[in-house]
């Protein structure tokens, strides 16, 4: 990088403040020459966040300068290591900052052109995510996909589906928002995700479903259909040893599979309204319901009506325990 940028980038570190222009020279030197160390990049992350708006020019370039870095300048190439997502994650998370949506989408664009990714930066973009989205108050269509996005980022928590610590994240999100005017594709997103979790928890061995199952497959993009998944497992749920995991009682879980296949087996069967009530108050919710929580009730009525018959059936022990 050319001393007169190197002088640009100091000045501005210790004023505090950078013009359009300036910033502009910045990006396209560092976009033509490339990152070469930790020093520049650190440089690059201080003056992101000192910009008050951030040019969409100066929001590719960034991303892709440091995704250049970090995967073709330092090695082993191609990789993100665990001292380089140490590293990058100490960076973004300086002093209680809240990270910036450039930062997020750099990390987002990490976990897709890696080779391998450790399971910490996952998480990280994660809560990350999350706390982004609280501090707008609001998930928009941007902050939706981003969520989509990292949840469907082929280095997620638990590999092939949704899991509970994920699930986790997107309850204390939603909780946060839930009278905001959120994009129709956030309450998607949550309704898509959370039954793919819970489909995994019940099932006897979810990766025999692995390709119909995987995170992947439900969640490669934001609209509510889960693409007819459960109407093949009527006559599934007699067969292994389905809620099981879910359910401390065997008995139990052996009634759950019969319901299951009964309300699978009829067509147009409907959730009920003590359903509905029974579903929300068995994960926690003792609240008015919200939109993104509505969008999967409906995605059960819809699509679900054996598996969510079923779970009530295998839970409703632990219910009046």
């Amino acid at each position: 990088m050319e001393t007169e940028i190197q002088l640009l980038m100091a000045r501005v570190s210790h004023l505090g403040e950078m013009s359009e222009a300036e910033a502009r020279r910045i990006v396209n030197e560092v976009y033509r020459d490339g990152v070469v160390n930790r020093q520049e990049a650190e440089a690059l992350f201080r003056l992101n966040e000192q910009l008050a708006e951030r040019d969409p020019v100066w929001v590719e370039r960034f991303v892709e300068a440091i995704k250049d870095f970090l995967l073709t300048r330092e090695a082993p190439e191609g990789w993100i290591t665990d001292e380089e997502a140490g590293w990058l994650i100490g960076i973004i998370g300086r002093d209680g900052h809240i990270e910036t949506a450039s930062e997020i989408d750099l990390m987002l664009s990490l976990l897709r052109h890696a080779e391998g990714a450790p399971a910490s930066l996952s998480h990280y973009c994660l809560e990350a995510i999350s706390r982004r989205i609280i501090k707008n108050g609001v998930a928009d269509e941007a902050m939706s996909e981003r969520m989509r996005r990292i949840l469907h980022a082929p280095g997620g928590d638990s590999g092939l589906w949704v899991s509970r610590d994920e699930a986790t994240v997107l309850f204390r999100t939603n909780d946060a928002i839930a009278e905001a005017p959120n994009a129709k594709s956030w309450n998607n997103v949550f309704a898509k995700a959370i039954l793919n979790h819970l489909l995994a928890a019940a099932h006897p061995e979810p990766q025999t479903e692995s390709d119909a199952l995987s995170r992947e497959a439900w969640l490669q993009d934001n609209k509510v259909s889960v693409g007819g998944f459960f109407g093949k497992m009527a006559n599934a749920f007699t067969s292994g040893a389905w809620f099981d995991k879910v359910s401390y009682d065997p008995e139990a879980a052996a009634r759950a599979r019969y319901m299951a296949k009964e309300a699978a087996a009829k067509a147009g069967k409907q959730v009920t309204e003590e359903e509905d009530k029974w579903f929300l108050r068995r994960l926690g919710w003792d609240k008015s319901v919200s939109p993104a929580e509505r969008t999967l009730i409906e995605l059960l009525k819809s699509e679900a009506p054996g598996f969510a018959r079923g779970l009530k059936e295998a839970t409703q022990a632990m219910d009046a325990a």
